[in-house]
């Protein structure tokens, strides 16, 4: 070259070898790289997965017509129902309040039974109320 950017005639291109090898190495990345890109989909379109099962919504259950008495909880006075959750499989989840530390009732719905009963806050060295 002779400092104004223009080749002498009969001269080798002065081409630095790293940015030679540095293209050809990104070309052959890329080329690479689009190749495994159409194999997956390829392959996740040969082969679906498939798709999430739903559970379903849990049916509402009727009791038979019948006199069946009361469900009688045996909490302190002052309880108050503060919230209620249907889960699966006929359970039902009770927050109680008031009339001693919070509490949550498992009821078995089908059955007309308590099955669970968690104490969300009793003081230390007092123990659950008797169900």
């Amino acid at each position: 070259m002779n400092g104004q950017g223009v080749r002498e005639t009969g001269s080798a291109p002065t081409v630095s070898r790293g940015l030679l090898a540095a293209v050809i190495g990104m070309g052959v990345l890329l080329a690479a790289g689009s190749l495994v890109l159409v194999g997956v989909l390829v392959h996740r379109i040969a082969h679906p997965r498939p798709a999430a099962i739903a559970r379903p919504a849990a049916e509402p259950v009727a009791l038979p017509a019948g006199d069946y008495g009361e469900l009688v909880l045996g909490e302190p006075a002052g309880t108050h129902v503060t919230g209620m959750v249907r889960q699966d499989e006929g359970l039902l989840a009770v927050a109680l309040a008031g009339g001693g530390p919070d509490r949550v009732l498992l009821w078995d719905v089908q059955h007309r039974r308590i099955i669970a009963h968690l104490v969300m806050n009793a003081a230390a060295g007092q123990g659950a109320p008797a169900p």
